[in-house]
């Protein structure tokens, strides 16, 4: 008789489950938005914040700050794989799976300020603005491989010289990758390093105070555990300028950090991205997008 005591424990465990609150076919997931006008009417969404202002919830966007009113999420089918809910529109390696939206900052809510520690950033009216600043996330994501991306709104040099920069895998500081626009009397760049590693420039610019810019630090593993990082501009929604070197550093840290020194800057939204696969395509000119 040694089964009883296990099927009176099977029957009192499925005594416990009672049923919930019914649910509001009007409102199917339960969040006070009526499914007709619900941003996200399938994820509980009562800010119903849209970054990208197409129609679709943050919460719920598989691009969140790049417009794809339709969602779609079909490359990595191309190749045979799962779709990744990385939509093809922000998607930086569309014929890879399992790339992750890992966390998002519509710098909407005071409350997002609480993932990063640093001074110097004010968050207010939908963005954050800094003129001598720097967020480091209090965060770390899991992955083999990490990419940070900035929505900038405004982008101004009010001395000779200043710098927007981003990092990956440490705080750009005494460890990392830095992707930055450096701005100089002679001209401005475009530089990607790794702290104690190589190091990469492009001309750019110069740019009007309210062009829209889009920047963005990829850090990507081979099967030998170091691997690339690029680093990638667009101006007004133009083609990225991309620039690339081979990287040292084998630890996958996962955090991420973004300053400023002498520029105003104004940034609408931060992305960042996970990449758990390895990745063997070199980020050269003219190379398969598919790495990072």
């Amino acid at each position: 008789m040694r089964w009883l005591p296990l099927a009176l424990l099977a029957c009192t465990a499925c005594a416990d489950d009672t049923p919930g609150e019914p649910i509001d076919p009007n409102d199917i997931d339960a969040d006070g938005i009526p499914n007709t006008v619900d941003l996200c009417p399938k994820k509980q969404d009562p800010a119903q914040h849209d970054e990208d202002r197409d129609g679709v919830g943050d919460v719920c966007d598989n691009c969140p700050a790049t417009p794809n009113p339709d969602q779609i999420d079909l490359s990595e089918t191309l190749e045979r794989q799962f779709p990744d809910a990385v939509g093809d529109a922000c998607d930086r390696r569309p014929k890879l799976a399992d790339d992750t939206i890992a966390r998002f900052f519509p710098f909407a809510d005071a409350s997002e300020a609480s993932a990063f520690s640093g001074t110097g950033w004010t968050l207010a009216n939908d963005q954050v603005r800094g003129t001598a600043a720097r967020w480091i996330s209090r965060r770390s994501e899991a992955g083999d491989g990490i990419s940070m991306q900035v929505h900038v709104s405004q982008l101004a040099w009010p001395q000779p010289a200043g710098e927007l920069s981003l990092a990956v895998d440490g705080n750009g500081v005494d460890s990392g990758f830095v992707c930055r626009i450096v701005h100089s009397a002679s001209d401005d760049v475009l530089e990607i390093y790794e702290i104690g590693g190589a190091r990469s420039t492009a001309p750019v610019g110069p740019f009007a105070p309210t062009d829209r810019l889009v920047l963005t630090l990829s850090r990507a593993y081979t099967q030998l555990a170091t691997g690339h990082a690029g680093c990638f501009l667009s101006v007004n929604g133009g083609m990225e300028l991309r620039i690339d070197i081979p990287t040292i550093d084998d630890l996958a840290i996962g955090s991420y950090a973004f300053a400023t020194a002498d520029a105003d800057v104004a940034i609408d939204a931060a992305l960042v991205m996970t990449t758990p696969f390895a990745c063997d395509t070199p980020l050269t000119s003219g190379a398969n997008l598919a790495c990072p």
